[in-house]
């Protein structure tokens, strides 16, 4: 009897010829949404055993574990995305049961920002209290350029031009490369952390990354900081990602074109940056004495 293909397999398969998967921002996530399945039913789960009712029970479990229904839909449109790949480069050769139902996104959290304030507070927590110098240089990088985690932690030293004065951040989510401009309170900050890296192209120095094991690891020390230190709700509202937000807050309340700011972003669509810029009163005011009369 032929041996039956496998889950692993096909995952293995994606992994190593998808594009997006292969060397895109998306690759830790599809790793680790894809990885659900494999901790439900291992790698050597027959392929043409995956069925519709199969998908639900790991959904019901999921969620019976505390995901909520945006992990839900990424992990089923993992899934998805393995066999609708393999089934287009003809490694499977069955018809799929998919398309799998997803989950409406009621759950779904709004992410806040913090303030100039909190921010610096942040700042001297994490470094005179926490002595985590790392923590402190990554959540001041995070909150003057809007980059996202694992960009931060992605990025190589040489990507940093302090002649022209930018970051150019090539592992991007939606693998767009981008110019991030310097702030002047960042400089000091990556002239100390860049100091002597490789050229480019050498394998080395990431400007950030080295100092951490994974993305994980720097949410677990954020939720420490400010949920322990300083308060904040334990309730998703606050996390390591409000940086992004908060400085697309900061630039829009201080009169930045929204266009400029979709770009260092790296936002496709205007639409989405203007999800991430949260209204301020300071931003409203500012508008309000440019108006000529």
């Amino acid at each position: 009897m032929a041996k039956s293909l496998t889950w692993g397999e096909c995952l293995d398969y994606t992994l190593r010829n998808l594009e997006t998967w292969r060397n895109g921002g998306g690759r830790e996530s599809a790793i680790l949404y894809s990885g659900y399945f494999t901790r439900y039913q291992g790698r050597t789960f027959p392929v043409h055993r995956i069925s519709k009712g199969l998908m639900t029970d790991i959904c019901t479990s999921l969620e019976e574990e505390g995901k909520k229904n945006a992990t839900i839909n990424r992990f089923i449109s993992a899934i998805s995305t393995v066999l609708k790949y393999c089934k287009e480069n003809e490694v499977i050769t069955f018809d799929l049961p998919t398309p799998f139902k997803r989950r409406k996104e009621r759950d779904k959290t709004v992410r806040k920002y913090y303030t100039k304030e909190q921010v610096k507070e942040m700042l001297r927590i994490s470094k005179d209290y926490m002595f985590r110098d790392d923590l402190h240089d990554l959540i001041l990088a995070a909150s003057l350029t809007g980059m996202r985690l694992s960009e931060l932690l992605k990025l190589p030293a040489w990507a940093v031009d302090f002649n022209l004065g930018v970051i150019n951040v090539e592992m991007t989510k939606n693998e767009e490369a981008r110019c991030v401009p310097i702030h002047p309170k960042l400089r000091s900050t990556l002239i100390k952390r860049c100091d002597n890296a490789p050229p480019k192209g050498y394998p080395g120095v990431k400007v950030f990354g080295n100092d951490w094991n994974n993305a994980d690891a720097v949410r677990w020390q954020f939720g420490q900081l400010i949920h322990k230190h300083m308060d904040f709700p334990d309730d998703g509202t606050y996390v390591f990602h409000c940086l992004r937000h908060s400085f697309a807050t900061w630039q829009l309340a201080g009169g930045c074109p929204p266009i400029d700011l979709m770009s260092i972003l790296g936002h496709r669509h205007l639409q989405t940056t203007m999800v991430y810029a949260k209204p301020t009163d300071d931003g409203k005011r500012n508008s309000m004495n440019k108006l000529e009369f």
